[in-house]
C-alpha cells in the first residue's frame, strides 16, 4: 500500500468528504478522499471493484496510507458531469447500469446534482463516486436497512424517495430493467466472494460480506420484470 501523505496538493476538496487532489510521485494526478473510519475507505473500494467485475464504467482506485490512517485514491478522469449534458442518449447509457448500482446500495450514485457521474470521451459513462455504497452513507454513517432486500431497485426509481435517481432510472422499460439485472446475474458466487477478499482479506467480515452480496445478487434476479426474462435470459450468454 503506497503512502500518500507526501504527495503534492494540486486541486481542493470536492463533495462533503474531507479531500483532494494530489500528485503522485510519478505526476500522475488523484482524487484522494480521507473518510471518517477505515471501514468506510475499504468499503468504497469494494464497491468500485465490484461496479467493475460487472462493466461498470468506473475509475482505477486504490487504498493508500494519508498520515497514518486509510484513505481512497481515485484517479483523475476527464470528462463533463451527466448534468451538464444529460439527453435521451444519455441517459438510456447510464440506465444500463442501474441494477449494478440497486445491487450496491448505492444511494447517491448520481449526485444531487447529477455530478457523480462522467461522461468521457467518445460519451463513455463513468460513476466517480461510491462513498454512499454498500453499508455506508456518503457522509459515513452507517446505513440501518442494507440487507438481503435490495430496496434500493424500487426506491432509485421513485421520485419520492430519490429525485435525483428518479429523473434518470424513473421511465426504465422492463426490458431494460431486465437488461440491467442480467449483468450482475451473470457474475458467480466465487468471482463476487474473491473481489471482498481482495479489500478485506480472508475473515469473518469478508466472508459475511460475500454472503449479503450473493443473497442481493438473487434478490435482485427475482425482482426481472415478468416478461422480460428471455433478454435476461440473452444477456447472460
Amino acid at each position: 500500500m503506497r503512502d500518500a501523505s507526501e504527495w503534492t496538493e494540486v486541486g481542493g476538496q470536492a463533495g462533503t468528504t474531507p479531500g483532494g487532489l494530489y500528485a503522485d510521485e510519478a505526476g500522475a494526478r488523484w482524487y484522494v478522499k480521507c473518510p471518517a473510519s477505515d471501514d468506510h475507505a475499504r468499503s468504497e473500494v469494494l464497491a468500485n471493484r465490484l461496479y467493475r467485475l460487472a462493466g461498470t464504467g468506473v475509475p482505477d482506485t486504490e487504498l493508500v496510507l494519508r498520515d497514518g490512517r486509510l484513505a481512497v485514491a481515485s484517479a483523475r478522469v476527464a470528462g463533463v458531469t451527466l448534468g451538464e449534458v444529460m439527453d435521451t442518449a444519455q441517459a438510456a447509457a447510464v440506465c444500463a447500469d442501474f441494477a449494478a448500482d440497486a445491487w450496491l446500495a448505492n444511494r447517491d450514485v448520481l449526485g444531487a446534482d447529477l455530478d457523480n457521474v462522467l461522461i468521457g470521451p467518445g460519451g463513455a459513462v463513468v460513476r466517480i463516486d461510491q462513498g454512499g455504497a454498500l453499508a455506508y452513507r456518503a457522509r459515513g454513517a452507517r446505513k440501518a436497512d442494507f440487507g438481503q432486500e435490495v430496496i434500493e431497485f424500487d426506491s432509485l426509481r421513485d421520485p419520492r424517495s430519490n429525485a435525483a435517481g428518479a429523473s434518470v432510472f424513473g421511465a426504465m422499460a422492463p426490458h431494460a430493467l431486465a437488461a440491467s439485472i442480467a449483468k450482475v446475474a451473470r457474475l458467480t458466487p466465487a468471482a463476487i466472494a474473491d473481489g471482498v477478499i481482495a479489500v478485506y482479506g480472508e475473515t469473518p467480515a469478508a466472508r459475511e460480506l460475500s454472503a449479503l452480496l450473493i443473497a442481493r445478487q438473487a434478490d435482485l434476479v427475482r425482482r426481472t420484470p415478468r416478461g422480460a426474462v428471455a433478454v435476461a435470459a440473452e444477456a447472460r450468454r
